[in-house]
């Protein structure tokens, strides 16, 4: 058994992907009418026969004695040939592996690239927004400050600094809240006015 590993992009041409097969192996079998051959997928199921060449199942576009072509990258094929009065099989594994995925991929479509593409202007599209406002967080403060300036008058040290009278802001409401709740109490218990009552003194 021969495994052969490579790239989509060094087997693929004009006509598709083409699947070779050594010559040290054609020349043992190719001339005796005893032998033939076959491709099979990964799972054993054949798609293509040199000897029916008419014969053929997706994605096999066409097949010789030599090479089988297909239609987009398969990530492995299996080439077998038997030659019955020698006894001899010979199964050679073609394993190829997508240009962007070193593990290797099933197929190689426009698709899975557009995909990628889209992904990846996506991200840069995030990080882009993220730096955008990071870099005007500033200027968001002062938006703020200005259409809260009819409540109350900034100083400049406050006008530099945006974030740090947005805190004394805060403070000051909650100092108010607070001596609004004590008045409220101090006048629920004190008692009410008592009535007061005039004598008048007759001499």
């Amino acid at each position: 058994m021969d495994i052969i590993n490579m790239t989509c992009a060094e087997i693929q041409t004009a006509v598709g992907f083409v699947y070779k097969i050594l010559p040290v192996i054609l020349n043992h079998t190719i001339n005796d009418p005893d032998c033939e051959q076959s491709w099979y997928t990964e799972d054993r199921h054949l798609i293509a026969d040199p000897s029916d060449p008419e014969t053929l199942i997706d994605p096999v576009i066409s097949v010789s004695s030599d090479h089988l072509v297909t239609s987009h990258c398969v990530d492995q094929l299996h080439h077998e040939i038997q030659c019955h009065s020698k006894g001899i099989t010979h199964e050679t594994i073609f394993r190829v592996f997508n240009d962007t995925d070193s593990s290797g991929g099933s197929t190689q479509t426009p698709d899975s690239h557009q995909f990628w593409w889209i992904s990846a202007l996506f991200f840069i599209t995030v990080v882009f927004l993220l730096l955008i406002c990071f870099l005007l967080r500033k200027r968001i403060f002062r938006y703020f400050l200005k259409a809260e300036k009819s409540n109350f008058q900034l100083s400049d040290s406050e006008i530099r600094d945006p974030e740090s009278a947005v805190q004394k802001k805060l403070r000051s409401d909650e100092s108010d809240s607070l001596n609004h709740s004590e008045s409220e109490q101090i006048n629920s218990s004190c008692p009410e006015d008592h009535p007061v009552i005039t004598l008048n003194v007759i001499h």
